[in-house]
């Protein structure tokens, strides 16, 4: 009988709704479909939006702060703590062995966090800096030097995410393609500028213990 209908819908058995009409007798799209939880956890390009939108906020937050006099060390704190585990996620999700990637900010976090607010001035003042390095830390990151790491550090994941998922050809099929690898190449060489300011933070991290050679 019509009425012992079901339907499958993303896997589950479900009985047909009754359809609301419109002015006619045609029915009119049930739009509360589209916030249903597994349409919602289910949706590369909805994730790969929000991201953006949050990374996008990330460089807001400072300023807002600044702005607002509401600067404190638990803040600076917790906002590099939310950015390495959301970005430390999507790397495993594009491929478990890029952990590593993730891993070397961590520990690149922990060596800086022993300077304090002068983690900047600790890679310039340590042992001599590569000139690399004091580009693009120079004017706390604002130079195109930083503007590249910065770039390479936050997007790459997300740029490879939407590479893994054909992202581009089903919602941004109006770009050439030449788009996909030139972005891997810039987004890319921007995150191995990254790296090696990370290696350099470890490395000066290490020359201070090191010189600092007193027992535990």
């Amino acid at each position: 009988m019509a009425g012992s209908e079901k339907t499958v819908m993303n896997g589950c058995v479900a009985s047909p709704s009754p359809q609301k009409e419109e002015k006619g007798g045609k029915p009119r799209p049930n739009y509360s479909i589209l916030l249903y939880i597994p349409n919602l956890i289910a949706s590369p390009a909805s994730f790969v939006t929000l991201y953006s939108i949050s990374i996008t906020l990330d460089g807001f937050d400072g300023y807002a702060a600044r702005k607002l006099h509401q600067c404190s060390l638990f803040g600076a704190w917790f906002d590099v703590i939310l950015d390495n585990l959301g970005r430390g996620l999507l790397w495993v999700h594009i491929h478990p062995m890029l952990y590593l990637v993730s891993a070397v900010e961590w520990i690149s976090f922990v060596c800086n966090y022993s300077f304090g607010a002068k983690w900047r001035e600790s890679l310039i003042e340590g042992p001599k800096a590569p000139t690399i390095v004091t580009c693009i830390l120079a004017n706390n990151f604002r130079n195109a030097w930083g503007v590249w790491v910065i770039a390479g550090l936050h997007v790459l994941p997300v740029w490879l995410l939407g590479i893994k998922y054909n992202i581009f050809e089903s919602h941004l099929w109006f770009l050439p393609f030449f788009v996909q690898p030139l972005g891997i190449f810039l987004l890319g060489t921007g995150r191995l500028l990254c790296l090696f300011v990370e290696v350099w933070s470890i490395w000066n991290h290490m020359y201070g213990l090191l010189v600092n050679s007193s027992s535990c």
